[in-house]
Parts: C-alpha cells; sequence; structure tokens
C-alpha cells in the first residue's frame, strides 16, 4: 500500500532550459515533487495521470498563457511575469492567478511564496513510502525497512521522479525532463542510470529489478505489484522463514525411529 504523500507536486513551466532547472531543484530542496518542463504540451504529458497541486509557469508559453494551462489542468497558478507595472499584476490575479511573481526574483522568494501558497512550512521531514521503500525528500536519503540505501544524487532524482506518482509509466525523455539538467544526457544515460539505480535496489534487498519495470517501447515504472514484504536472503527466499528441508527428518533420524519401533 502507498502511504499518503506528505509533500506536494508542483510542475515549473518556463521556455528558459536552465531557469526552470534551477526552479525546480530549489523546491525539490523544501521535500516538494518538483518537475519541470518547457512547453504547455510537455506539461499536459506528464500530467496524463496525476494533477500537480502547484503550477509555476511562465506568463506567456509559446502555444497558450500559464492562466489558460492551469485552467486545462485545474490546478492553482504561480505566474512568473516580465511585465511591470501594478495593472499586470491586477490582472492576472483577476484572470484567477493565485500569486503572481515578477522577474527576476530571489529563489527564496519563490519557496517562501510556495510554501504559502501551499500552506506549509519548511521544516518537515517528509517521505514518500511505497511497500518498504522510504524516500525521505528534506534529508534527501533512502531506506528500505529503515536501513539506509546509498544513491548518487542522480539515481535519487531519478527515484522520485519513477515515483511520481508510483506506478505510472515514464518516458525515457520524461525523465530525462525531470531528473537531468539541460543538455546533459539523453536516453542512453537514463537506461545507464536505470541500470545502477536497478542494481542498487536489488543488492539493498528490493527483490528482482529493485522494483523498476521496464515497459516496452514506453520506458520505465516503479512496480508496486512485485515489492518482498520480508527481506530476501542471497539466494532470494525471504528471510526469517524455516526452509522446507528443515522439517522434515534426515534420514538418519528416520532409520533411529524406526529401530525403535
Amino acid at each position: 500500500m502507498v502511504e499518503p504523500p506528505g509533500q506536494y507536486r508542483i510542475l515549473v513551466v518556463d521556455p528558459h532550459p536552465t531557469l526552470r532547472m534551477v526552479l525546480a531543484q530549489r523546491l525539490r530542496q523544501d521535500g516538494h515533487m518538483a518537475a519541470a518542463v518547457g512547453t504547455a504540451t510537455e506539461a499536459l504529458q506528464v500530467c496524463l495521470e496525476e494533477q500537480p497541486e502547484l503550477l509555476v509557469s511562465a506568463e506567456l508559453l509559446e502555444e497558450t498563457t500559464a492562466l489558460k494551462l492551469a485552467a486545462q489542468l485545474r490546478c492553482p497558478v504561480m505566474v512568473l511575469t516580465a511585465r511591470t507595472g501594478a495593472e499586470a499584476v491586477v490582472s492576472l490575479l483577476d484572470g484567477g492567478a493565485e500569486d503572481v511573481l515578477r522577474k527576476p526574483f530571489g529563489l527564496e522568494e519563490l519557496a517562501a511564496r510556495c510554501r504559502k501558497l501551499l500552506g506549509r512550512s519548511s521544516g518537515l521531514q517528509e517521505k514518500v513510502s511505497v511497500g518498504p521503500l522510504a524516500v525521505h525528500l528534506l534529508l534527501r536519503q533512502v531506506t528500505l525497512r529503515d536501513q539506509p540505501v546509498e544513491l548518487s544524487p542522480r539515481e535519487f532524482a531519478l527515484l522520485c521522479a519513477l515515483m511520481m506518482p508510483p506506478g505510472h509509466v515514464r518516458s525515457r525523455q520524461e525523465l530525462l525532463t525531470m531528473a537531468w539538467p539541460p543538455f546533459s544526457g539523453g536516453p542512453r544515460s537514463v537506461d545507464t542510470q536505470v541500470l545502477t539505480l536497478r542494481r542498487k535496489l536489488e543488492q539493498a534487498g528490493l527483490g528482482e529489478g529493485g522494483g523498476i519495470e521496464t515497459v516496452r517501447q514506453q520506458g520505465y515504472r516503479f512496480s508496486l505489484e512485485n515489492l518482498p514484504d520480508k527481506p530476501l536472503a542471497v539466494d532470494g527466499s525471504p528471510q526469517n522463514e524455516v526452509p522446507a528441508q528443515a522439517l522434515e527428518p534426515s534420514g538418519e533420524q528416520l532409520s533411529d525411529k524406526h529401530q525403535t519401533a
């Protein structure tokens, strides 16, 4: 069973690749599950299965506006605008924006405004749990049955992307957008990182494949169905269970029994 996530899902949409990645990384530091995309089309694709709880978007996008995109996603929006003057802010607020932030702005101001909008403080140490696996977002740690699992920053970001939400298939391009800095990887990079992440989760005792399934011609997903309830031994069998052979009397014991009878 999936525990209710304590953090919030935030989608950052901005045509500038470096800006959107920096914003998403800052929001992740507060424990949010933040994804970053460059267009409204990508935003709609990322949100096919689950809507964000907050949209942080540039006012003007290539094919639409932040307000129209928020209406399609049915979520509150913080609009990032380059316009000056009170009239611009008033028109955006009257048009449905929850908040308006003028460029340029500071990362801490953005984070504080998001905390205010979402009604939470930055002091909470929250986590997402799927079966025996727990991702501690503020601590940036992963534990399996309360035992730490050592992951690199990229592997941690990849696991977070796969668990947003658990069970949802993510394409390689989506994973690149959500877990890699701009212009720093390709589909083969995703495959390589998935391989190392699987290996580490397997070694930690999460079972074959580490809970990550390959969906042919689609991508990857973090599967909920095959997670073991108990730790796995070296041979792949659950620990703390008595082998069936141990419950059967040995040949020598059978012989002694017959002789006694």
